[in-house]
């Protein structure tokens, strides 16, 4: 009896290639893109959580940084794509089914009709306890950043300031309750170079998880399957700020 998949994600390119790479392995039965989360009222939840002067210099860096680092990432980006075979080709539209949050219940009704065997999670807002209990199979997430030490964003750019290079990289884990908590499947760290940057970690990110992914998949669909928890508490990590970037970027020499 063959496996049913779903992929769950956020909108943006990264799920045609995680759709493409995985699809060789294992067919994925649908995709679920949802929508974006409104702008102004996530800055808002993250100004109450850590304060609106750090926000306004995350949301400079988005705006004022962010698309210079892509402009000048097009040939290395491209460079990695041929290099690890990633494949950029569209999902194709009967695949595709548009929702407005992962969260509703509307989505939770449709992940019941189509009774998937795993489900794979890639950028999608926080999955609230409604959603994981309602859902009983397997849910496995993608996560740019060694967990438990880097949860939250930017997992490897914190991990090249932190001058802690074995611990730059990406995880595949179970999704309980938490932000990125859940138990470890699979873990591995990039080679950054010269040419790299904020931008194309994120593309050397890429590659790793599709790899590791279809190791997780493979151990489920095996039934073999080896989890690490880990307990230990760290910080949640963030976009940096306009200042922190320059900062790191100039007495760090990461871009």
């Amino acid at each position: 009896m063959q496996t049913k998949i779903i992929l769950l994600s956020g909108k943006g390119k990264f799920a045609q290639f995680i759709y493409n790479g995985v699809n060789r392995n294992y067919e994925i039965s649908k995709v679920i893109i949802e929508q974006n989360e409104d702008y102004k009222a996530l800055m808002k939840k993250r100004m109450r959580r850590i304060g609106r002067i750090k926000v306004m210099g995350q949301i400079m860096f988005s705006k004022f940084i962010v698309p210079r680092l892509i402009k000048k990432s097009g040939a290395r980006a491209k460079a990695i794509i041929r290099e690890h075979k990633l494949e950029p080709a569209k999902i194709p539209d009967d695949k595709i089914i548009n929702v407005t949050s992962v969260n509703d219940q509307a989505t939770i009704d449709l992940i019941g009709n189509i009774k998937p065997d795993i489900i794979i999670v890639n950028s999608t807002r926080i999955i609230n306890k409604a959603f994981l209990n309602s859902v009983k199979v397997p849910i496995i997430n993608i996560h740019s950043g060694v967990t438990p030490k880097y949860q939250g964003y930017a997992g490897a750019y914190w991990a090249l300031v932190n001058k802690d290079k074995e611990n730059c990289g990406s995880t595949i884990h179970f999704l309980d309750g938490g932000i990125d908590t859940g138990a470890i499947l699979y873990q591995g760290k990039i080679n950054v170079t010269d040419n790299d940057n904020y931008i194309t970690y994120n593309f050397l990110n890429l590659a790793l998880e599709i790899e590791l992914l279809k190791n997780a998949l493979a151990d489920i669909v095996n039934k073999n399957v080896n989890k690490i928890t880990r307990q230990e508490k760290y910080k949640r990590w963030y976009e940096p700020t306009i200042w922190e970037y320059w900062i790191n970027r100039y007495y760090k020499k990461v871009k």
